[in-house]
This record gives structure tokens, sequence and C-alpha cells, in this order.
């Protein structure tokens, strides 16, 4: 089948993405972006334009959408990255959050991508194009997921279902949400499947893996697999038998392309370190790195932008240090000395990640540890997914980092290499420094206990998918790994516990505002699937279904 034959428009020149909102200041409300988030109108847009807004909105094209999304919250507390300075004292750095900093990715996964996924799944149903309703499918689990694991219950079926009632959306609780990503996934892989469509038609549009049903087959089974493990201490039975589907059906592998956004779509994220000094480095990223001795340092973080004045009155000459920022500080405006610490290697034109093939090891690994048939051993996986994240990193980032080779030796030296975590020595202000949290070294320890082994899989798993946030929290999460620093402040009022760390976001206000009625009855189902013996409600500390207080991860 060819594309023209379904869609009503044969080509799209150029996708008004960047013909949104303009805003002067980074920090103005983001809610007047997204006023009513369930309405806006996808068919306005020509039907190829549809299907692309949703393959890019999973990164916000616009740079306050981007800062919003997760860069003012998420990314600050999967210990990749840190604003280097107070934002005025209004950030959700030391726990006081901010429910304009924390609604960003609620309100733009309704606008741009459930509302698109939603008409276009429909669509392409009707017409039998079960292919093209797939990738939506695909795009929409991922967008739920990111969602559900943020902030808990969330409206979902109501919205689907009926999103033009324009009164009010009903809540899903997490494990109803949950079971619906896994019929989502099944129906994308039935789908693509019984693919007869031209794969180079929908290579023109699908941003993710260029029109390829195999390739298709390989992600949805993969967040097939990682869904699974996400809910291994809510329903352990069901997360064996998805995991074991998954694999089944085929993951992505080494000799498989990562899921890169490359479409002339600009990487806002330089804009956060480079133009406007709002992002920073977490010091849990570099001296989990450093110490360990990980080649793929450089190919993630320059050495300090630019030179630094130490607390002692000494001068770190630019370049010469990896520098991290510690988590909770309150470190005043900018300009100071920690908007030149360590920035991330890239610039406008890096891809925007998806899924890296690298996880799908990691995955595996935590699997075969719990006696899943993974079809191999955990530590042949855990190897394995060690040097496939290096290869492809070099691929992906070496470009960028002016960085041509890692040896195989270099590769294997890392892999049997037992150094650990260094200690945060802050040289800007030594009230900073703590002691380094992770022991583990890389070499993997057939004799060590299985605690020990899943901290090594879930921290490795860690450093390969930077910087893909919202994964890195979830899963630290779960299983509590790797080890990340706690805040220095925290301003929460009680609301968070300082050493469980943050464990959701707390609901937008325009929910609260244009949804309240349903938004109270999801809180009343967010503190039934609540585990925590300290907090409930629409708080920072209360615990989302999968995240099961009181229960070991073995």
């Amino acid at each position: 089948m060819k594309l023209n034959k379904f869609l009503k428009y044969t080509a799209v020149s150029a996708l008004a993405l960047t013909g949104l909102m303009s805003i002067n200041s980074c920090t103005d409300d983001f809610e007047k972006l997204n006023t009513n988030p369930y309405e806006v109108d996808p068919t306005s847009l020509p039907f190829a334009a549809q299907f692309k807004e949703p393959f890019s909105y999973v990164y916000a094209p616009q740079q306050n959408m981007f800062q919003f999304w997760t860069n003012l919250s998420v990314d600050l507390f999967s210990g990749y990255f840190m604003t280097p300075h107070n934002f005025g004292g209004s950030g959700n750095v030391q726990y006081n959050l901010n429910r304009g900093f924390c609604g960003g990715m609620y309100e733009n996964v309704y606008s741009h991508i459930f509302n698109n996924t939603r008409t276009l799944i429909k669509s392409c149903d009707e017409k039998g194009y079960k292919d093209y309703a797939g990738m939506m499918r695909v795009v929409q689990a991922y967008a739920i997921s990111m969602l559900t694991d943020s902030y808990g219950p969330v409206a979902y079926s109501t919205v689907i279902d009926d999103p033009t009632n324009g009164v009010s959306y009903a809540y899903d609780s997490q494990e109803q949400i949950y079971n619906s990503l896994f019929t989502l996934l099944d129906e994308a892989i039935a789908g693509f499947k019984s693919s007869t469509s031209d794969k180079e038609s929908m290579a023109s549009f699908d941003y993710w893996c260029g029109g390829d049903m195999n390739m298709w087959i390989k992600v949805a089974n993969q967040f097939k697999l990682r869904f699974a493990m996400r809910i291994v201490k809510a329903n352990p039975s069901l997360a064996r038998q998805k995991a074991e589907e998954a694999v089944a059906g085929g993951v992505l592998n080494a000799e498989d392309k990562d899921v890169l956004i490359n479409q002339g779509l600009t990487n806002e994220l330089y804009r956060m370190y480079y133009a406007w000094s709002d992002c920073g480095t977490n010091a849990n990223l570099i001296t989990i790195m450093e110490g360990m001795q990980d080649p793929r340092l450089p190919l993630y973080m320059t050495k300090n932008f630019a030179g630094i004045t130490c607390e002692d009155g000494s001068i770190i000459e630019e370049g010469t240090r990896y520098l991290g920022i510690r988590p909770g500080h309150d470190i005043v405006a900018k300009p100071n000395e920690y908007v030149n610490y360590s920035y991330a290697v890239l610039d406008y034109t890096t891809p925007l990640p998806v899924m890296f093939a690298a996880e799908s090891y990691f995955l595996r690994a935590e699997g075969a540890l719990r006696g899943w048939n993974m079809g191999g051993t955990a530590k042949d996986f855990y190897e394995e997914g060690i040097r496939t994240s290096i290869k492809h990193q070099l691929a992906y980032k070496g470009p960028f980092a002016g960085i041509t080779s890692i040896s195989d030796a270099e590769i294997e030296a890392f892999i049997n290499n037992t150094a650990s975590q260094e200690d945060l020595v802050d040289p800007v202000n030594s009230k900073f420094n703590h002691k380094a949290m992770n022991t583990v070294g890389t070499k993997w320890n057939e004799s060590a206990s299985k605690e020990e082994k899943l901290q090594q899989i879930i921290l490795q798993k860690w450093v390969a998918n930077f910087p893909l946030s919202t994964e890195a929290w979830a899963e630290y999460r779960r299983t509590g790994y790797p080890k990340l620093f706690p805040n220095y402040k925290n301003n929460s009022d009680g609301t968070i516990d300082t050493d469980e760390q943050i464990r959701r976001l707390i609901y937008s206000n325009n929910e609260i505002n244009t949804n309240n009625e349903e938004l109270q009855n999801g809180i009343k189902i967010l503190n039934q699937e609540n585990t925590s013996a300290k907090f409930s409600g629409d708080l920072g500390g209360t615990r989302v279904w999968w995240d099961q207080a009181g229960k070991g991860n073995f």
C-alpha cells in the first residue's frame, strides 16, 4: 500500500512545529501555552503532519515547553541534571514543589500526544491500516507510561474514549493503566505483523523507525519488557509473564540501531545549558562515571565550561575538571561559579533519544537474575549491555565530542574494572561534599548476592540510558539504585522524606482549575494504591502503585 493511497495529503514540506507561541521568559506560566489540554484539534493539520506531531512531541520542540516538560522537574530527580541556580527560590530543586514546573509533562502529553494518537488510531483502524495504527499505539503507550510513572493515577480511558465531553475526565488507577499499556502494545505488534504498507512511504513521517516493521516489533516488545519489570513488586506473576512474552517476541540487540529522532528538530537541551545557563550536570552522574573510569564520560559531558574560582582562592582552568552540582543545593541566582561546571556534549543538531538498544540487555539481565526465561545468563546480558552502550554511544555522540574510537581493549578493561564511585568534593563550597553512595565496581562477581548484582545491573542501565530522565527516576524509585546523594536542603514542609527522596510529581494547576472533581477522585485512587506509611494525598512523598514501600527487590 502506498502512502498516497492513505493520506489525504501526500507530502508536508514543513511541519509548523515551530509556529508555537513565543515566550520571552523561561519562567513564564507554562499553562498559558495549554489552557485546554484535551481539545486541541489535530485534524486541522494535514494528515501526515498528524503523525509527525506525536512522534516528535515526546520531546517538546519549543524551548519553554521543553524546559517545563522535564528539565525543571524529573531531570532534577533522576541524578542526571541539576539547575545551577535557585530560580528565584520558586523551583523544585529543594523539594518546594512548584505546580507550574511540575505540570509541563501533564499538559503537553494530553495536548500533543494523546489527542493526536487517539484520532489517528481510530482513523487507521477504521480504514484497516493496523500498522499505521500500531505506531501510534506504541507512541501512546510511551506517553502514558511517562505520565503515570510521574504522577500515578491520571485521566486516560475517558480522554481516549470521549475527549469532547468538555465537562470532566475520570481518572484510572495506575494498575488499570498498566493493563492498558500491555493491551496497546499487543495490538500494535499484531498490526506490525500484518503490515503490507510501503516502507519508503512510511519512512517519510516515521521519526522513530523509518517504516521498518521488524524494528517496530522489537521496540514494542522492549517497551513491554520495560513495563513488565516496572510492576515486578506490584504484580510479580504478570511481570514475569509479560517479560517472557516480550523476549520471545524479540527485543533490540547490538546489531539494531537506537531509536533517535533526527529530523531537523532542535535539541533544546543545548539551549538549557549553553544559551540560558538554566541546566547543569548532577554530581551523581559525574562522581559515578569518573570514579568508575567510564569511557563514556567524555561522550556525555565536557569538563568545566569556563574558569572557576575555588573556595580556597585557587583557580580551576577552563576544560580541566569534570564537575557536577549537588542535588538540593542552595546556590544563589546566576551568574555564579556553578554555571561553568560540566556541560552536556551536544549542539542543536544532536538527535533526541527515545530508546537505546543497550537497555534490552540490562532488562534481560535482571530477568535472568530473577530466574525468568530471558534466553541467557545475567552476567552475559550485563556485559553485553555495557559493550553495546559504549559502541552505540560512540556512534551517537562521538561526532559531537570529537572522539572517533574506543578500542575493544578499553571496553573490556572497563567491564573488568573494580573501581567505584568517587566522593563528591565540591571545590567552590565544601558544605556540598558527600561520601560516595555506591561501592560496587563494574566487574561482575558471580559469588555476590542478588542484591549486589541488581545494583550493578541498574547502575549500568542508568548510565546507558542517559539522558532519559523519566526512565532513570522511575527505576531509582523501583529499585533504590543507583544510590543517589540526598538533597542538601529539603524545603518540602514535611511532604517528602529526605532519605526516601521524592516519589512523584504533584498534579498541575490546570487540572485543579478545569477537572477538579475528578482530580479529587483520582487522589482517592492514588491513596488506595499508595503503600507509604508516612504520606498520602497529592504530595511528593506519596508512592505510586508499582513503587511498593517495604518490599525488597527479591
